[in-house]
């Protein structure tokens, strides 16, 4: 009877010391979650800022944890509101609409929107801007269309003018004439000075000094192009500033809602990468998202490169909150909040967990 009740005992004991195994939910995030996603899913490893977050309130509440690995916050989010898993933790925005549909902890990073830009634009020149510009106008054809306009104008104004006695304003031998035509084609180009003529000759100078105002005013448009571009941070300086520009958001994230609101160009993006391609080529001006995850990609990039390619504009809009996704009415919810409160409070003198996370994988560079 004794060796019965002791095996009894020995069974309930081994029961009861089994940990409990929570399925959670996670998707590619740098650097909230991440992985090698060629890697088999016994294989793969994650690591980063949820990760850590998630196995210290894992280990608080003595449970073991099984990882379900998701492509978008959209598939992750559904299986969530399902059950397929007991909670999902990544780079998750808190909103009203989503609420609507699962629960969320309370906030485990705050956090608000930041704009990323290319930097080697910001440190060229605005004469190199401009050469640059002025390079894209002048191609072959439009050079030939101008000397060619150019030449039959000297040659109509010389003629006109070698027929009148009373004029002295060309020569009237050719070879000396059409350069003084020349020249007189120059000058009026740049300074719309027009000498005294009449007739034909008037008519001549009036059109090519409107030649001359319109040539200024595309020097002028790219001048303004060139000063626009030129700095980074100085185009860009707020929120109120993406209005009417051509910004790249992910095309199924809150930013790109927000960016739209505000009066942005949008550029959907499937990825940030993508993203990212579009800002260094120039053809979208700026990269909207969440703004550690910008500052991340944009260290791990200037690393790579080893100089700075790509910046991240210091002003921030937009509050936002990351949390721990639930189910509806799951009891892990209120477990959950307990555990990430006492997380962000000190350890005596020392930081808190939360913040040493922060400076782990948050840390500007």
């Amino acid at each position: 009877m004794r060796h019965i009740t002791a095996l009894i005992l020995l069974l309930l004991f081994t029961l009861t010391a089994q940990s409990e195994t929570l399925k959670v939910g996670i998707k590619l995030s740098e650097p909230w979650v991440m992985y090698d996603k060629n890697a088999t899913i016994e294989d793969r490893k994650p690591r980063g800022f949820s990760i850590d977050l998630w196995n210290k309130i894992a280990e608080k509440m003595g449970v073991d944890t099984q990882w379900v690995y998701y492509d978008s916050t959209s598939q992750l989010i559904e299986s969530t509101q399902k059950g397929d898993v007991d909670a999902s933790i990544s780079a998750v925005t808190i909103t009203s609409n989503r609420e609507t549909k699962i629960d969320f902890s309370n906030s485990m990073y705050e956090l608000g929107l930041q704009v990323m830009m290319d930097a080697t634009k910001s440190s060229a020149s605005v004469l190199e801007l401009m050469g640059k510009e002025i390079k894209k106008m002048m191609t072959t054809q439009s050079i030939v269309i101008f000397f060619l306009f150019l030449f039959i104008t000297m040659h109509l104004r010389w003629y006109i003018d070698s027929r009148d006695e009373k004029s002295d304003l060309f020569n009237k031998r050719y070879s000396s004439g059409i350069i003084d035509s020349f020249w007189w084609g120059i000058t009026m180009l740049v300074t719309w000075e027009t000498p005294p003529s009449k007739g034909i000759a008037r008519t001549i100078d009036l059109m090519w000094h409107i030649v001359g105002i319109i040539a200024i005013s595309i020097l002028t448009a790219i001048v303004t192009s060139a000063l626009t571009a030129q700095a980074i941070g100085g185009s860009i300086r707020s929120e109120k500033d993406l209005a009417g520009k051509y910004i790249a958001a992910v095309a199924t994230d809150a930013p790109r809602k927000y960016v739209e609101k505000i009066g942005a160009n949008v550029i959907p993006v499937k990825t940030l990468a993508e993203g990212i391609v579009l800002v260094r080529s120039g053809k979208a001006e700026a990269l909207v998202h969440d703004g550690p995850r910008l500052v991340y990609l944009a260290n791990q990039i200037n690393k790579k490169e080893k100089k700075k390619v790509l910046v991240v504009a210091p002003f921030k809009f937009n509050p936002q909150n990351y949390g721990v996704v639930f189910p509806s009415k799951s009891e892990l919810k209120e477990k959950v909040d307990r555990i990430l409160l006492r997380l962000r409070e000190p350890d005596g003198l020392d930081n808190s967990y939360h913040k040493k996370l922060q400076e782990k994988w948050l840390k500007i560079k």
